[in-house]
């Protein structure tokens, strides 16, 4: 039996597309603004986010890894009512994307 919930379609999140990344980090916030979670906290975490891919190349895999790992658990939650297939084939799916096919490649520490 199919579950119903009340999370928010994967449709209202902000897409991935071919724009440049300093434009879609900007209509992130921007959208995190609309939906009021662009608290104090969370852009300092952002920043702290973009800073630290900036240090090393283990603080970028690091929060790749952290950063999938979201991404994962917000697509299975905004996908329970999908059929098994079309979320496993489903673009949308962080398990699809070429960089986390190549990070579960590394050796995590």
């Amino acid at each position: 039996m199919k579950q119903l919930t009340g999370s928010m379609p994967i449709a209202a999140l902000p897409s991935s597309t071919a724009a440049s990344s300093k434009k879609e980090l900007l209509e992130t916030i921007e959208w995190l603004q609309r939906e009021g979670a662009a608290t104090e906290t969370n852009l300092k975490l952002l920043t702290a986010i973009v800073e630290s891919i900036l240090w090393s190349e283990e603080s970028c895999t690091r929060f790749l890894q952290c950063g999938f790992d979201a991404a994962i658990e917000l697509f299975d939650i905004t996908s329970q009512n999908w059929e098994i297939e079309q979320a496993r084939s489903s673009p949308h799916n962080p398990k699809n994307w070429d960089r986390y096919k190549l990070l579960e490649k590394t050796p995590h520490q």
